[in-house]
């Protein structure tokens, strides 16, 4: 069993994922309370699921880019079960856990990550049915840089409410895809799914070196 960890946003998530698939899955607003509720929530889950944490075998964290705080917590609980249960670590960019959601192949993508001062965490993606398909790395960019990079229709996804994809359709003259609200969730399961096929190839991260990726210095929200 593989335990999928979020914490990159306020949007947090926990998965269990095994060879048949996803097998629980949640997700919370918990705004900058992640230290507090990630632990509890996580019991909760093992609970409902009928999991012990002794037949856990493998987590996975979203490494970010995301919140500074949000982050370190998740990761120090991962480090924490993988030290205390000789698991095995698996540092997933949420980026491209975005991609692997909502990607088409064929088309551009730009996953979003809110950063705050109306700044934002993103990539460039071209998926295929064989790769997420990465284009360039991550970046800090501000609505008005992101609208200089899209030059084609794009899919957009992520932190991405409707004034925000209404100004960039205004700003540029290309045709911009996003999900409805509903769909538009970023699940952990996705993460988990993601690791999975890593952990199959035997992919293993150090426990010691695994670090979160920032862009930039801390943002107050």
């Amino acid at each position: 069993m593989l335990l999928a960890i979020d914490t990159a946003t306020a949007l947090t998530g926990l998965a269990l994922y095994n060879e048949t698939g996803p097998h629980a899955e949640c997700i919370w607003e918990s705004g900058r309370n992640h230290t507090a509720q990630l632990l509890p929530q996580l019991d909760l889950l093992l609970h409902h699921a009928g999991v012990e944490r002794t037949a856990l075998r493998a987590v996975a964290v979203g490494l970010g880019p995301g919140s500074w705080s949000g982050l370190r917590v998740g990761l120090s609980l991962a480090k924490g079960l993988v030290l205390a249960g000789g698991l095995r670590l698996l540092g997933i960019s949420t980026l491209e856990a975005l991609v692997y959601q909502f990607g088409r192949p064929g088309m551009p993508i730009y996953p979003l990550i809110r950063l705050g001062r109306e700044r934002f965490a993103t990539a460039p993606f071209l998926p295929d049915p064989q790769s997420l398909g990465r284009q360039g790395p991550d970046r800090n960019v501000t609505l008005d840089e992101l609208c200089a990079a899209l030059n084609s229709p794009s899919m957009l996804c992520g932190d991405l409410d409707n004034t925000t994809l209404e100004r960039l359709r205004r700003a540029t003259n290309v045709t911009l895809h996003a999900p409805p609200p509903a769909a538009a969730l970023r699940r952990p399961s996705f993460l988990a799914e993601l690791a999975w096929q890593h952990l199959k190839t035997g992919r293993q991260d150090d426990v010691a070196t695994l670090e979160p990726i920032y862009l930039g210095a801390a943002v107050k929200t």
